[in-house]
């Protein structure tokens, strides 16, 4: 009988210790659930510097599902939930790669539910594909995150700020925005550039993802009319946008292509015609408000004014008896194409350079007697050039000293006057030949022109078409400057004052002009 309850009793103990009462190397009873990882949510990819949060739910199958109990990454529970008493605590490790982002013991939440989190930072993994390890318990999960490589500093143009339009000879601002749309920091030099002119370089520092604002000034802009591109350029990217110019002139531009017709010429103008355009060159700003610049081209069908040389016949609405030097098409609103001016071939050079002008000035919008009035006067006088060029020359020779004294003697006199007709003042200069003056002078001992016998002074056509001759012929010396006086006094003086008039005695000429 002692036998039998010995063996009963061995019997109890073992099957105690299969019940787990006495196992001290199990996690639980026998049958206990076991932890699965229903979802890990993680980013697919990272930039080379961004943070994300690595998030898993775990679940106990069979635990009562009583609300969810949380661990985060640094290991407290959210939420106050109860654990489960009947389980031990589990591993809870998350990985990514070689490291640990959160490894520790947690209690199995009494609902069955555990979600983990933890935070992983880009910036301390290289660039490439990583492995999101998360491991509670036995149960493990994983995904794949590829952390970008670091972007290169890459400077784009975001925004050019302009106008629309710049006025000729006003400065142009321009404001350029420029991002680094790379990762690192990085500095560059950024060229704007507007039309064909000069440009201007910015060195310019940013760091990653950031902007700046680039300005330049273009002074005193001076193109042609039309639209012209604001050129910004990066080391990475160019961006542009148009800016127009509005030119003062009714032609658009500056530069004037000029065709020169000189066939009926017969000598050669070039010179002529070379001085004439320098004078509006020079003086383009002064009388016209904006700038001019001529060309010559060979090819009509290319220019925007031909100048011809021909007889002038008729201009406008005058009568057909008076004598025209030139005559030209005048500017009103848009130029025709092309404008035309017409010169007589037959005037002298000083005459035609005068006229060249005077035409011209009609092509570029003046109306007759517009400023400079002198040039521009509908009828050519001596009074309107300046200076007035004199050929003084004898009949049979050089002029002797004494005449060409008394010669400057007189044209000085009108420079001293402040009544000069038509003209701010009078200047003169003598010039060697016919062909280069505006009035002909000549001393002639015997007379044959103006009188058979006697002698004095006349005025009579020069050598050149409209040109004056004014003769003293058999003419005392001490009288040669009161006869060149009376002669210019009509044209040139406002009123002739009574000295230079024929009633004067004989001395009052040998005196004058003293």
């Amino acid at each position: 009988m002692r036998d039998s309850t010995a063996l009963v009793a061995v019997a109890l103990l073992v099957a105690l210790a299969g019940c787990g009462g006495l196992g001290g190397e199990l996690s639980g009873p026998v049958g206990a659930p076991s932890p699965s990882i229903d979802t890990v949510d993680a980013p697919e990819s990272l930039g080379h510097d961004d943070r994300a949060t690595v998030a898993a739910t775990a679940r106990w199958e069979g635990l009562a599902d009583e609300g969810a109990d949380s661990a985060d990454g640094s290991g407290d529970a959210a939420g106050g939930g109860r654990s489960n008493a009947t389980l031990d605590p589990v591993r809870v490790t998350v990985r990514v790669g070689d490291a640990t982002l959160l490894s520790g013991n947690r209690s199995v939440p009494a609902n069955g539910t555990m979600t983990v989190r933890t935070e992983v930072d880009a910036a301390a993994l290289d660039p490439g594909e990583h492995e999101i390890r998360v491991t509670v318990g036995e149960a493990t999960a994983t995904r794949t995150l590829a952390v970008e490589e670091a972007r290169a500093a890459t400077f784009a143009v975001s925004a050019i700020d302009a106008p629309e339009s710049v006025d000729y000879g006003e400065d142009l601002a321009v404001t350029a925005t420029v991002t680094n749309t790379g990762d690192l920091a990085g500095e560059q030099t950024v060229r704007i550039r507007y039309g064909t002119g000069t440009s201007a370089n910015r060195t310019v520092a940013l760091d990653g993802g950031a902007e700046a604002a680039v300005a330049v000034t273009f002074a005193d802009v001076r193109f042609d009319g039309g639209d012209y591109p604001v050129v910004v350029m990066t080391a990475n990217r160019t961006r542009e946008r148009p800016v127009s110019v509005v030119h003062p002139s009714a032609y658009g531009k500056t530069t004037l292509a000029l065709y020169v017709d000189d066939e009926a010429v017969d000598r050669n103008v070039s010179g002529v015609v070379a001085a004439a355009t320098g004078y509006w060159e020079r003086n383009d700003e002064r009388y016209l408000g904006y700038p001019v610049a001529y060309e010559r081209v060979d090819d009509a069908d290319r220019a925007d004014i031909v100048l011809r040389f021909d007889r002038v016949e008729r201009c406008g609405v005058e009568g057909n008896d008076t004598r025209y030097f030139g005559c030209a098409d005048l500017l009103v609103d848009e130029p025709r194409t092309p404008m035309t001016a017409t010169v007589d071939p037959r005037i002298s050079d000083a005459e035609m350079n005068a006229t060249i002008i005077h035409e011209l000035g009609h092509v570029q919008g003046l109306e007759p007697g517009e400023e400079p009035a002198g040039l521009m006067n509908a009828t050519s006088t001596l009074a309107t050039h300046r200076p007035v060029k004199v050929h003084l020359r004898a009949d049979d020779g050089a002029v002797i000293g004494p005449v060409e004294d008394e010669v400057t003697a007189a044209l000085d006199y009108f420079a001293a006057r402040e009544d000069v007709a038509g003209s701010d003042g009078f200047a003169w200069e003598f010039v060697d030949s016919a062909r280069e003056a505006h009035v002909q002078i000549t001393y002639d001992e015997r007379g044959e022109v103006c009188f058979v016998d006697d002698g004095g002074s006349c005025t009579v056509d020069g050598e050149y078409y409209g040109q004056q001759d004014v003769r003293l012929e058999e003419l005392d010396e001490d009288v040669v400057a009161w006869h060149v006086g009376a002669s210019l006094a009509p044209v040139l003086l406002k009123e002739v004052p009574p000295e230079l008039t024929g009633e004067s005695e004989r001395r009052g000429r040998e005196d004058w002009p003293e």
